[in-house]
């Protein structure tokens, strides 16, 4: 039998515990920004797991956030590849088939809060170890773990842990979170990440809210922030803030130029289109070489049942935009209030939440070929993603550390609905992700030691 045979019968033969594993780190609501002690226990949970796979694993404090985890194993002089992750995740919303932290297999897929965003990841690793292990594999390279409680809300304190323990994380790549697999199953490999800045909009108007009667004579809260955010970005999505325009480089664009258009069908409705009305063939290179503006939430007036004529005396909005490679905070908040003054909005109040400043990443090096190797081997060519639609702390530990990072493909689909309702992965996808862990490992090691495929 070969060796990827063998390693899937071991996968086949004990599918229920690890996808059972899984659940139960699901069942934990380690929410950063609501429940702390949730996050702590989430934290001493990885820890006790991680006992058996490392020689040393500790929590580490880190300020303003839970405990990061950081594990090592033995250093035999080998490359050391840095697995980072987070097992913090976001707050459970609404819309929820049945409780989000009580994980749930239907119809061959898990459901759960977190299941896709992030801790398939930390399980696919541990399991990957485990297989390893189990079935006499010779690993050829050293780990490090690095896994934070607070990515989703800006990892406050992760840069300070990432200093303190330089010399303990120090690596010559990083395997970042995964990535994505689109619908199809094709794999998707990112390299570097968009940074990201919240914002709060707020604008008020008026001493008390005002009979409606009076519409067109005092000024509209709703309205003039409703007309305010619309002046930031076209119909089509693009944003128009000046200095938020950015040209990416020619080989990174003909790069981004090749990514296709998300497959978006599982969102859509009965005859509504979801995509912004532009040719599918431009829209795959948005996520990688353009920034975005997006409205997450948009508050004012009576919510209640009936109707309350009224006029509005405030309203507020929570704004996200998605930077690219070049582009930071600072700047990017100027630009905005800028933007806003010079539309006449003088009177919005911009607060900026949190933000995260992105990164690029070289797409070669011995790890990178050896990730776009394994996936092609397993699933297919994949998608090259320059730099990846969403935002992490990539910028901190590339930095800080001075490592190329690499996000592989993983267990989450667009269909996974990430941080929505009924967030889900696929059982399939999951052990997938497990197999492909396992051969990139023994890959890096084959590359180091001069072996081949």
């Amino acid at each position: 039998m070969s060796q990827h045979s063998e390693l899937r019968s071991w996968l086949t033969a004990r599918s229920d515990r690890l996808v059972g594993e899984l659940a139960e780190a699901c069942s934990i609501p380690s929410v950063s920004a609501e429940l702390p002690e949730e996050s702590a226990r989430m934290a001493g949970w990885l820890r006790d797991r991680l006992a058996g796979l490392f020689e040393t694993v500790e929590l580490v404090d880190a300020d303003g956030a839970p405990p990061a985890v950081i594990a090592r194993s033995a250093p035999s002089g080998a490359p050391t590849l840095l697995l980072y992750s987070h097992y913090d995740v976001q707050p459970a919303g609404e819309g929820w088939s049945e409780d989000a932290f009580t994980p749930s297999l239907r119809d061959g897929r898990l459901y759960a809060r977190g299941v896709a965003d992030d801790k398939a990841d930390i399980l696919a690793r541990i399991h990957a170890l485990e297989a390893i292990r189990g079935l006499g594999l010779e690993l050829g390279i050293d780990l490090v773990w690095l896994s934070e409680g607070a990515e989703e809300i800006g990892s406050p304190g992760l840069a300070e842990v990432v200093d303190a323990r330089a010399q303990e994380l120090r690596s010559d790549a990083c395997l970042w979170e995964s990535y994505l697999r689109s619908e199809t199953g094709r794999p998707e490999i990112g390299f570097g990440s968009r940074g990201l800045v919240s914002l709060e909009l707020s604008l008020e108007l008026l001493r008390s809210d005002q009979h409606s009667a009076f519409a067109g004579v005092v000024r509209s809260a709703p309205i003039e922030l409703s007309h305010a955010i619309a002046s930031m970005v076209d119909p089509d999505g693009r944003v128009l803030v000046r200095g938020l325009r950015a040209e990416a480089d020619p080989e990174t664009g003909e790069i981004a130029a090749r990514i296709p258009c998300p497959d978006v069908s599982s969102a859509e409705l009965p005859g509504v289109r979801a995509l912004v009305r532009r040719p599918a063939d431009e829209l795959g290179a948005r996520g990688a070489i353009e920034p975005t503006l997006n409205v997450s939430s948009l508050a004012s007036g009576y919510q209640g049942a009936g109707s309350l004529t009224i006029v509005p005396s405030s309203a507020r909005a929570k704004v996200d935009i998605r930077t690219v490679a070049g582009q930071h905070t600072d700047g990017v908040v100027a630009a905005v209030r800028d933007h806003l003054r010079e539309q006449g909005f003088d009177d919005i109040e911009v607060r900026l939440l949190h933000a995260i400043d992105g990164t690029a990443s070289p797409m070669t090096g011995p790890f990178a070929e050896a990730a776009i190797a394994t996936a092609a081997s397993m699933f297919g060519e994949p998608v090259i993603h320059p730099q990846v639609a969403g935002a992490g702390p990539l910028a901190i530990v590339a930095s800080r550390l001075g490592v190329p990072i690499v996000a592989p493909p993983g267990s989450t689909r667009m269909s996974s609905t990430i941080h929505g309702p009924d967030e889900n992965i696929a059982v399939a996808d999951y052990l997938d992700q497990v197999a492909f862990l396992v051969e990139l490992f023994l890959e890096c090691g084959r590359r180091e030691s001069g072996g081949s495929r």
